[in-house]
């Protein structure tokens, strides 16, 4: 199924959003006279940082550029429905995975390696470009990497006497210390399905030592075995109160983990998250409590972190755009210049650029916490690459689906393993192409 169809059933909703897209404001056209369209997603802050840049870059190169976002909310499908009617931007701020729905051959985005004599790509790891890079071709280059970290209350564990834990079997200790110690309502971790999921997926890749998905079989790479551990994991976590079951998290409301009470109160005591969002998190803790960087749990005899580690957001370029040099003369500036630099900051998490990280490190900007999870990747033992296919929709609706039914006893835990094992790769056979 190509992007097209398979959000075909978003069209409307992308079409209002469309609708309450704000634009910046227009700026009487430089010299020039020529015009880029860049779309981006975010919050209010990504937003005003963005802007400023966008006018830097029109003041310097004049090249005026109009600005399109929204929040994420609906930004795919406003996407997918420009894409499909030949109206998508010059520059494209996109996930990582939606190169699987917009360039599966590879051709779905302009070539950035054509444009090097505008786009320093120097700045740039091998890694981190060939997550960019499909069929031979250079879709996107990520604005920043991201992968999800153990990031626990350290006023919550001292509050309990008990160090952070250090290990799987140290973990799962720490729910019935917790209650213990600190009551029902206080867990050592927490998080929505998504984040189980993706911890789960770190568990079974740790010990297999591969990636969880394989592109070219179109099907999970590891046994039913394995998605009974995956499966076991979320039983057993819930059993023993280290995560929340469905029912305590459901009674909280439907609102983002880091506004839940719990969590700002420090009775929900840890995230496993995206690095690149973890300020939001600290940001809305109460009073002086403070949340720490806990060491990477591995399995014993892992040869892998089995990180989730990818780009958090990227820019690409509309390979039908009339203006490619002067698109890659706006990334340019956007990720590696120093107006555009400073005005970007930190805003879509710490840079991959090095240029661009040089710069913010040396005038004080990427803070202790950043700088010690951008310390603990690089130590990280990070071979096994995923595919991107993981993160596609319904790929992660189905094992969202899956453990939900498991959460809410309507599946036993070996029927749940039964489920991942056989519809995921049903789900694989017919999204992979």
């Amino acid at each position: 199924m190509d992007a097209y169809r398979l959000h075909r059933r978003f069209v409307l909703l992308g079409a209002s959003a469309a609708a309450l897209t704000a634009c910046s404001k227009p700026r009487p056209a430089p010299s020039t006279g020529r015009e880029l369209r860049m779309s981006w997603w975010g919050g209010s802050s990504a937003h005003k940082a963005t802007l400023e840049a966008l006018r830097l870059f029109e003041e310097k190169h004049g090249i005026r550029v109009r600005g399109e976002y929204t929040g994420f909310a609906g930004h795919l499908e406003r996407l997918t429905t420009q894409i499909a009617g030949g109206t998508a931007p010059d520059v494209m701020q996109i996930n990582w995975y939606w190169q699987t729905l917009f360039s599966r051959d590879g051709t779905g985005f302009y070539d950035l390696k054509k444009l090097t004599d505008k786009l320093d790509l120097s700045q740039f790891d091998a890694r981190t470009l060939g997550m960019g890079t499909n069929k031979g071709v250079l879709n996107a280059v990520a604005v920043s990497n991201a992968a999800r970290l153990f990031y626990l209350n350290q006023t919550t564990y001292q509050k309990a006497g008990l160090s952070l834990p250090t290990t799987w079997d140290e973990l799962f200790a720490r729910g019935p210390q917790f209650r213990e110690k600190l009551g029902d309502g206080y867990y050592p971790l927490d998080g929505l399905f998504l984040e189980f999921i993706a911890l789960a997926r770190t568990y079974v890749v740790q010990g297999t030592g591969k990636p969880l998905i394989n592109a070219e079989t179109k099907s999970l790479n590891c046994s039913r075995s394995d998605m009974y551990d995956f499966a076991g994991l979320y039983a057993r976590m819930t059993r023993e109160h280290v995560w929340p079951s469905a029912q305590v998290r459901a009674s909280y409301g439907n609102v983002a983990q880091q506004e839940m009470r719990p969590w700002i109160n420090g009775q929900f005591a840890g995230t496993f998250q995206w690095n690149s969002s973890i300020d939001k998190y600290s940001d809305t803790l109460a009073g002086k409590q403070t949340l720490a960087l806990a060491p990477y749990l591995l399995r014993p005899g892992a040869k892998d972190a089995g990180m989730m580690y990818r780009p958090a957001m990227m820019f690409a370029v509309n390979a039908k755009t009339a203006y490619p040099d002067e698109a890659a003369l706006l990334i340019e500036f956007l990720l590696n210049d120093p107006d555009g630099i400073r005005a970007m900051g930190l805003k879509r998490g710490v840079p991959v650029s090095k240029a661009a990280r040089t710069l913010l490190d040396k005038e004080g900007l990427i803070t202790p916490i950043q700088q010690q999870s951008e310390a603990q990747l690089a130590a990280a033992q990070i071979n096994v690459v995923e595919s991107p296919w993981f993160e596609h929709p319904r790929v992660r609706d189905g094992f969202q689906d899956i453990l939900e039914a498991l959460g809410y006893g309507r599946l036993s835990e070996r029927e749940a393993g039964d489920r991942l094992y056989d519809d995921i790769n049903a789900i694989l056979h017919r999204v992979v192409r």
